[in-house]
């Protein structure tokens, strides 16, 4: 593994340690200030503070030094969690993030000398600097000439262990004090060493070291002698051993039973004058069995132990040999929950791309089959039912979290805080949904604007809310919800709302529309979205330049959603983004339209139906509706739409697909015929081509025709506006 290879992982871990940092000190923020949060947002930190010092990131590592040193504090108790002090945490945090993103993109560190001053009088006006570690007492007995080790002092900058393990040495290691008049009392050594492999097997060196300091274990010294330089430097590697120093009341087999689990990832050795165990590498599979332990010459019973002649060298093994050949031919244990591994994403995509073309590859066997003639329904059975295993495991990698974007939030919160006076509770629903690795990362930037846009122009200051009969403090609220294949994301705020006639006299003025123009709330609503369009009164950081909310329309549109815009004046406004959960593959109805072939993706589809004639009822000179089960809905030819030759153009001469929309509710769309249902691979007409209204992508089909496939929402949308224009404009003549 490469030196850039391990930066990559480093700034990764950096994000999800952010992640986890703020979401403890939005915790102690909304009253949760137990030993575990605390621990929390310190392992966040810490874990940066490790990976800057080896990488060489001084700023970093400086900045968050002094961080860690505060919430040291704060986790022994010296330091008392205040509403202030959480309030400095979350800018210290702000600021680490900077600094994360500054040695990320190698640009210049930001200042941070007034916030590690304030930092440190938080410290100082509680209790002062922080405690200095006691000096470590070498082990009785001094280690031979061959042994590489060093003495652990948690505050050395040449040796600072990362993953938190200096925290555990700060209680494990240090001065061993007797009581007064009580002399020295004896102790004896044992040396341990995880062996490379020991991580990779599921083991935690960690928890062993806990166990035996609460068997009174104190760690003298740490063997660093393994380590190998950074470019060869592999994380999922064991490289240190320790030293242990315990009473004579503690038995050796009661430190063995520790390690009864481990197998022989772990070697052991007791006694003064024994070597460490040297770092074993995995053996080859054709290797020899290792050779039986060596008892150890130490007491079983609580008494001082004699000086061992021999020391002995243990490596942990099963209890006897048919249990060690048992363990040998059993097969692999399947990984335990939660564990993952870290994929580059052009692989990913890699297999998503292969994974849509064998969904083409076997629509076109199944129609080539088809067309010869041949039956092969059973195994075009089983192949279809691998092939959608094989693509909902692939989706099922590449889906996130939304949470990861949400979590986004609180910091904009914050920064919009400062720059606009107004103080905002943020109330998260729905943020484990999971959706596409691709869409998340798109989503990031219309989200921003949108909650920018609420803070901004939606939540009122504190003096015309409390006039208003409203809390001084606004409330938005984020939710995310699967619905029918596609994912709902809203974003509300508890504001003025959307002012119309502000909205609409702007508009004229910006010569969008006429003056005598008619347009319903809906429309009104809708030119906000236009470019250029502002209300803002000036131009701040914030907003006032008309470049935000054009540009969430069109990446939503981008991402083959839509949004949508609920407003009630004086209660605050609602935008809906309507987003798929993949942009690969997706599911849909394969329709005949005249000499055209169309896609209508299933999400959309609630039902397919042939009307009896007494069903359609004409409304006006152009539409038609039908009556499904008591609700009349509108009838709307696609052929129109798509300028199809030779189509149906009476209900009862085609079929009836009852589609569901998020703007204009039911409809029925008006088809031919209903050739096949399957799995489309989704090609994007904006790269290929460019956009067409009306149209979400392209696919290619069985027999290798390209096929359109259908944006029912905007269709719909477009056509029902389209009626009632003309009706509007039959109405004016009449």
């Amino acid at each position: 593994m490469t030196a850039e290879e391990i930066q990559a992982i480093f700034f990764a871990e950096c994000e999800e340690s952010l992640a986890a940092a703020e979401q403890g000190l939005a915790a102690c923020k909304e009253g949760t200030q137990d030993d575990d949060t605390v621990n929390a947002v310190f392992r966040g930190v810490h874990s940066i503070k490790g990976g800057a010092g080896a990488f060489g990131y001084s700023a970093l590592q400086a900045f968050t030094h002094t961080f860690e040193t505060l919430l040291s504090d704060v986790r022994d108790g010296t330091v008392v969690i205040t509403e202030p002090l959480i309030d400095l945490m979350l800018i210290a945090l702000d600021t680490l993030s900077d600094h994360v993103t500054a040695a990320r993109d190698s640009t210049e560190p930001p200042e941070d000398s007034a916030l590690q001053a304030e930092l440190t009088a938080a410290m100082a006006a509680n209790a002062g600097a922080a405690p200095a570690a006691p000096e470590p007492v070498p082990a009785a007995g001094a280690a031979p000439a061959t042994m590489e080790a060093k003495t652990i002092e948690p505050d050395d900058d040449d040796f600072d262990l990362d993953f938190d393990l200096d925290a555990l040495l700060d209680d494990i290691s240090g001065e061993i004090t007797e009581p007064e008049g009580a002399g020295v009392m004896p102790r004896w050594e044992m040396r341990v060493r995880a062996h490379s492999a020991a991580m990779r097997n599921g083991s935690e060196p960690l928890l062993m070291l806990r166990e035996m300091a609460e068997l009174g274990g104190k760690c003298t010294s740490c063997d660093v002698s393994a380590i190998p330089p950074l470019d060869s430097f592999d994380p999922g590697t064991g490289y240190l051993g320790w030293v242990f120093s315990f009473p004579v009341d503690v038995s050796e087999s009661a430190v063995r039973d520790i390690f009864d689990f481990v197998g022989d990832d772990c070697t052991l050795a007791f006694g003064e004058n024994a070597q460490m165990p040297p770092i074993r590498f995995p053996a080859p599979v054709a290797a020899a069995a290792p050779a039986a332990p060596v008892t150890a010459n130490l007491p079983q019973a609580a008494a001082a132990p004699a000086a061992p002649n021999q020391p002995s060298v243990a490596p942990v093994q099963p209890a006897d040999d048919a249990q060690a050949a048992r363990a040998q031919n059993a097969p692999p244990a399947p990984p335990a929950p939660g564990q993952s591994i870290r994929i580059e994403l052009f692989k990913l995509d890699k297999l998503i791309d292969a994974v849509g073309e064998l969904v083409i590859a076997q629509a076109m066997m199944a129609q080539r089959l088809s067309s010869d003639g041949l039956s092969a329904s059973d195994e075009m059975t089983l192949i279809e039912g691998l092939t959608r295993d094989i693509q909902e495991s692939a989706m099922a990698i590449r889906a996130q979290p939304i949470g990861s974007v949400f979590s986004r939030v609180p910091r904009i919160l914050r920064e919009l805080a400062s720059s606009t006076g107004k103080h905002v509770r943020l109330e998260v629903s729905g943020e484990s949904t999971e959706l596409d690795k691709t869409v998340i990362e798109r989503l990031g930037e219309p989200l921003t604007h949108l909650i920018r846009n609420a803070v901004d122009h939606g939540i009122e200051p504190a003096d015309e809310r409390i006039a208003a009969g409203k809390p001084a403090e606004g409330t938005l609220t984020l939710s995310a919800e699967h619905r029918s294949g596609r994912i709902l994301i809203r974003i509300g705020d508890d504001g003025k709302g959307i002012d119309r006639d502000r909205v609409f006299a702007k508009a004229v003025e910006k010569g969008l529309i006429a003056p005598d123009t008619v347009m319903t709330k809906e429309e009104i609503d809708l030119l906000i979205f236009a470019p250029g369009f502002s209300t803002a009164a000036a131009i701040t950081n914030v907003s006032g330049r008309g470049v935000g909310m054009d540009v969430v329309r069109q990446n939503v549109k981008d991402l083959g959603g839509r949004i949508t815009i609920e407003s009630e004046p004086g209660s605050g406004t609602i935008f809906t983004l309507t987003l798929p959960l993949t942009l690969a593959i997706s599911d849909g109805m394969v329709v005949n339209v005249g000499d055209q072939t169309l896609v209508v993706p299933l999400a959309n589809v609630v039902e397919s139906l042939r009307p009896e004639p007494h069903e359609v009822q004409g409304l006006g000179a152009n539409r038609c509706m039908i009556n499904v089960r008591g609700r009349f809905i509108p009838v709307i030819p696609l052929s129109a739409s798509v300028g199809a030759i030779g189509a149906a153009s009476h209900p009862q001469d085609g079929v009836l697909i009852v589609v569901e929309t998020e703007s204009a509710g039911r409809a029925a769309l008006l088809v031919d015929a209903i050739c096949d249902q399957r799995q489309v691979v989704i090609k994007s007409l904006d790269t290929h081509y460019r956009s067409v209204e009306g149209v979400a992508g392209a696919t290619i089909l069985g027999d290798g025709r390209v096929a359109l496939i259908v944006d029912v929402d905007s269709l719909v949308s477009r056509s029902l506006a389209s009626s009632q224009a003309a009706s509007g404009t039959l109405a004016e003549a009449a």
